[in-house]
């Protein structure tokens, strides 16, 4: 499905949720740009028949990434953050953490989930770069968290911003990589709220988003905090390992299918979130043992 958005620039949309695709943007410019490759399938030929010249991509998952590699002879730029999930399978699944937490056989499964295809070679982008294809400039917005490279792009003249996986969904906000940080998601959330844009464009699920009162952005913060502190609480009343804290399910509440997959989310997220309390003060650990750190309080008074 297609929107006009401005006379140079359409969204590609992907309805709902798909792992291996999503929203993007065409702008039809001086340079025929596309951002985000993830388009559904039915557009491939026609984009192949004028073939996008500049392809920005987000970051490097492989449903923003899917049909990157159908463009040969375009630029490809990226953050230099997400180049080892990019360049190699056996980088994309290290950085999940996922050769350590599911079997060969999952693994493959979820490759071929991801319709995941290498990037060899592109160039970099990095905060505050303007890119102009002619009659459009937009900004890069490096907004890390969801994973380490992950971007956002601001159309000033148009008023809005492309979030990519900054997507507003009821879940919240997604960080179960080995790179991702809930300090950094915060921050870009916060980074987000203060530029103040008139609308947004998500790349996953309901595109357009207004939020003039900032009501949803705050909602979909809110939402790392409440699992912020399911986790303290979990932690300062004597669960000492990641898989002891991750079995009360803290993020997902209740695992979705397939299981094995979001189960290593669930540990990952989990992780990041002690993680993100050990960098505040209120946890350490020593090997596989997680422990508070402030004494005499319990987890309702730390101040997450």
């Amino acid at each position: 499905m297609r929107h006009q958005i401005d006379r140079n620039i359409q969204l590609l949309e992907f309805p709902g949720f798909h792992y291996a695709n999503c929203n993007c943007l065409l702008l039809e410019d001086d340079i025929r740009c596309l951002i985000e490759t993830g388009v559904h399938e039915s557009e491939l030929a026609d984009l192949q028949s004028k073939p996008p010249q500049l392809i920005v991509n987000s970051h490097g998952h492989g449903d923003h990434c899917r049909y990157t590699y159908a463009f040969p002879a375009a630029r490809v730029l990226m953050h230099p953050a997400d180049r080892s999930i990019v360049e190699s399978a056996e980088g994309y699944l290290n950085e999940f953490n996922f050769d350590s937490l599911l079997t060969p056989e999952w693994s493959e499964l979820f490759l071929q989930a991801m319709c995941y295809r290498p990037i060899p070679a592109f160039e970099e982008i990095e905060d505050g770069q303007e890119i102009c294809t002619g009659n459009i400039t937009f900004q890069v917005l490096h907004m890390p968290g969801h994973c380490a490279g992950h971007c956002c792009f601001f159309f000033p003249e148009q008023g809005f911003i492309f979030t990519s996986d900054i997507e507003f969904s009821e879940f919240g906000p997604w960080y179960g990589m080995v790179h991702s940080s809930v300090g950094d998601q915060l921050q870009s959330l916060d980074r987000l709220a203060a530029i103040g844009a008139d609308y947004y464009i998500s790349g996953h699920g309901t595109p357009f988003i207004k939020d003039s009162d900032g009501k949803r952005l705050r909602a979909y913060r809110t939402t790392v905090l409440d699992r912020q502190r399911r986790v303290a609480k979990l932690l300062y009343s004597g669960h000492s390992t990641l898989e002891d804290i991750a079995r009360e399910l803290p993020i997902y509440r209740r695992l979705p299918r397939p299981e094995p997959i979001f189960w290593a989310y669930e540990l990952m997220m989990v992780l990041n979130h002690l993680r993100f309390m050990e960098e505040q003060g209120y946890a350490g650990h020593d090997g596989d043992i997680w422990y508070p750190t402030k004494t005499g309080i319990g987890a309702a008074k730390l101040s997450l």
